[in-house]
């Protein structure tokens, strides 16, 4: 495998070596960008919290606010100093993250933090890269290890797809993407050895300190770093992904990705799965991610016996939702940050997600999926989960059943408050909402969540 032509001027646990760096990408886990400005360490900026080549590194404001493809050669320092490794893999990924790069020049208006931030976010990329081909160096038998009929969770943002993600993670014969995983790949080690593993412990002490500074931030999204959570991490190795559309203003960088073929980078996503559960290769994979909406047909030519589980919500309900959540990283990332044309963008592209998707499942019998409707999985979300286990041929264990039931019991809906949204503040109206989605809707026959 072809190594990065970038080479690395740093010299490890040197100081002030002038790698611009975020409390994003000190170490520590950040699911929303906008966590970045909430470290507890905002002065002296750490990279590389734990394993070799561990070294801090103060993030020299000057440096970090230069032009972002000015930075790429300090991105990749960065992160190599981060974790003590030069290793970024076969190199064609520097192609999206040039166009990137441009395009956060070209039409991005950040704050300075948020500049900061953003690169922290790259920074964070890259050294997942380097996670996972150190890893698969040393475990060379993961490239064999077989992924058989995964359960894949796919649907629009706010159907219910997280809720029942980590109700179906309580099987204990199925393996997630747990979220401290997602961004250190390597194998997992027993359950029992997280509380001890570095990198786990940096996982959660981010997520636990982005709640305590922010505790409404549990109500739009809860997550830990022991939990299972989104494909989307090991997508954003390869720089081809939605999330930047959501957190910047990147219209042409948005317009070249939604053209690329996302097969590359669903096989890189496989390398991931392969060294993270290559020692549990008797449990089933487990996963989910509204984006894989928006390249359907790649993702099934890499997983052609996934058990794909689609949920179905009213969109009127959906996409305020959805930019509400988004928002929250945006509008301190942006200093133009406009809710009305956020709202309308938001509403583009998740409309072009569903007709990539409608336009993909026909291509595919439809025993390969199982629809399930918002309300059903509210109403009664194990006796939804005993009928998709049905549907595709899998056993609800007595032990999968109690699992569920007790993870039930303990986080009832609500348990973190209630996200709150309404449709106006996005410059959006029903009707338009209801036009746009009106074949999705007939399709599969959604009611409104008003009915």
């Amino acid at each position: 495998m072809a190594a990065s032509p970038i080479r690395s001027d740093a010299r490890l646990g040197s100081r002030g070596s002038g790698c611009g760096g975020t409390a994003a990408s000190d170490g520590i886990v950040h699911r929303d960008p906008s966590e970045a400005l909430a470290s507890p360490r905002t002065r002296v900026q750490g990279f590389g919290n734990s394993g070799p080549g561990r070294v801090r590194l103060v993030a020299y404001r000057e440096n970090t606010l230069s032009s972002f493809r000015e930075s790429e050669q300090t991105l990749h320092d960065a992160a190599r100093a981060a974790v003590g490794y030069d290793d970024f893999g076969d190199d064609r990924y520097l192609e999206a993250l040039r166009v990137l790069l441009g395009s956060l020049d070209d039409d991005g208006n950040f704050t300075a933090m948020g500049e900061v931030a953003v690169k922290g976010i790259i920074v964070d990329a890259l050294k997942s890269r380097l996670h996972l081909e150190r890893g698969l160096a040393q475990h060379p038998a993961c490239a064999d290890a077989p992924i058989e009929r995964p359960l894949v969770i796919i649907g629009l943002a706010r159907t219910g797809t997280s809720a029942l993600h980590h109700l179906l993670a309580q099987d204990p014969d199925l393996q997630g993407l747990q979220l401290w995983l997602a961004h250190t790949p390597k194998p997992r080690p027993p359950r029992s050895q997280w509380v001890e593993d570095p990198d786990f412990r940096v996982a959660d002490e981010s997520t636990r300190a982005i709640y305590e500074r922010s505790p409404e931030m549990k109500a739009i999204h809860h997550m830990a770093a022991d939990q299972v959570d989104e494909c989307w991490y090991l997508l954003a190795q390869n720089f081809i992904h939605s999330s930047w559309d959501a957190n910047c203003n990147v219209p042409s960088y948005s317009k070249w990705w939604l053209e690329q073929d996302m097969t590359p980078s669903y096989r890189h996503h496989k390398r991931n799965l392969q060294l993270i559960g290559h020692r549990e290769p008797e449990k089933r994979w487990l996963l989910k991610d509204s984006t894989h909406l928006f390249d359907l047909e790649a993702f099934l030519s890499v997983y052609p016996d996934a058990m794909v589980i689609h949920t179905h919500r009213d969109p009127v309900s959906v996409i305020p939702s959805t930019a509400s959540l988004c928002w929250a990283s945006r509008a301190s990332l942006n200093a133009d940050a406009d809710p009305v044309a956020f709202g309308r963008s938001t509403l583009a592209l998740w409309a072009r997600a569903i007709d990539n998707t409608l336009e993909a499942r026909g291509g595919y019998g439809e025993k390969q999926f199982y629809d399930l409707q918002f309300r059903d999985l509210q109403r009664d979300p194990l006796a939804a989960i005993r009928k998709i286990y049905d549907y595709f041929g899998l056993p609800v264990t007595d032990a999968a059943a109690d699992a569920m039931q007790r993870f039930r019991a303990d986080n009832p809906p609500g348990k973190h408050g209630e996200h709150s949204y309404q449709l106006k503040d996005w410059g959006l109206s029903e009707g338009e909402i209801r036009d746009r989605f009106a074949r999705y809707v007939e399709r599969f026959d959604i009611p409104t969540d008003s009915e």
